[in-house]
C-alpha cells in the first residue's frame, strides 16, 4: 500500500475509533441503534452473513484483518474459537478491542497486533480469514487478497462495497475534502476478477443491496479440505 495512503487511513481511524466502533454498539443508544440500523443496514447484514457462512467455529483459528474495534475477533471468540489474531493500523482501534476483549473476559485467546497487513509476518495458518471493512482502502486488491488466501486454509470472507450512483459521489467528495484517502468500489466483475486473480477456489458472492450495495466474497482456499 501507497505510504501516503496508508497514513491517510491510519489517521482516519485513529481520529474516528470511537465514531466506528460506536456503529457496532446498538444498545448505548436507542436514537443512534436508530441511525445506525437505517442508515448503515448492511453494516449488519454483513456481520450476519460472516457469522453464518463461518459455520461452527468452536477451537478454530481466526485471523481478522483490518479489525478495528475487535467486533468480530471478539464475538469469534466467544463463539469458541481457540485463537483470534486481530491486526489493524489504528492503535486507537486496537485499544478498544483489547478493551473490548478483556470486558468479555476473552483476552486470553485473542492477540491485536498494530501493523500493515502487507507487510505483517505470520508464522502460522488459520481456519478462516475475514476482511470487513477493509477493501475501500486497498489499492493492491489481489495482493491483499493472495496473502489472505495463503495464510488460511479453510474459509476467506471478505467485503467489498459496491458502486452507488447517489452515495458513491458525495463520499468521494467527502473523502477528498476531509484528507481520508481514496476509497476504492467495485461491480460483481471486479469480486469476480480479484477472486480469480487471488487464487481463490470455491466461491460465493452474496450482494447487500441496503446502505449503497456491498458483495460478500466466501472463497475456499486451495488448501483447505
Amino acid at each position: 500500500m501507497d505510504e501516503s495512503h496508508r497514513d491517510a487511513v491510519r489517521r482516519r481511524f485513529e481520529r474516528e475509533a470511537q465514531s466506528f466502533d460506536a456503529i457496532y454498539r446498538l444498545e448505548r443508544s436507542p436514537f443512534w441503534r436508530w441511525v445506525n440500523t437505517t442508515f448503515r443496514k448492511a453494516v449488519f447484514e454483513r456481520y450476519d452473513i460472516t457469522f453464518d457462512r463461518a459455520g461452527e467455529v468452536t477451537n478454530k483459528k481466526i485471523l481478522d484483518v483490518g479489525c478495528g474495534s475487535g467486533v468480530y475477533s471478539v464475538d469469534f471468540a466467544r463463539r469458541g474459537a481457540r485463537r483470534v489474531v486481530g491486526i489493524d493500523l489504528s492503535e486507537n482501534m486496537l485499544r478498544l478491542a483489547a478493551q473490548e476483549a478483556r470486558e468479555h473476559q476473552v483476552a486470553d485467546r485473542c492477540e491485536f497486533i498494530r501493523a500493515d497487513f502487507l507487510e505483517a509476518q505470520f508464522e502460522e495458518e488459520f481456519d478462516i480469514s475475514i476482511a470487513m471493512g477493509v477493501f475501500d482502502y486497498v489499492p493492491d486488491q489481489v495482493t491483499f487478497l493472495r496473502k489472505m488466501v495463503t495464510l488460511t486454509t479453510g474459509k476467506v470472507i471478505v467485503a467489498f462495497p459496491g458502486h452507488s450512483l447517489l452515495r458513491e459521489p458525495a463520499r468521494r467528495l467527502r473523502y477528498r475534502v476531509a484528507g481520508k484517502g481514496d476509497v476504492y468500489l467495485y461491480s460483481q466483475d471486479d469480486v469476480e476478477r480479484i477472486a480469480r486473480e487471488a487464487g481463490l477456489r470455491d466461491k460465493e458472492i452474496i450482494r447487500i443491496h441496503s446502505s449503497g450495495g456491498v458483495f460478500v466474497l466466501v472463497g475456499e482456499c486451495a488448501t483447505g479440505s
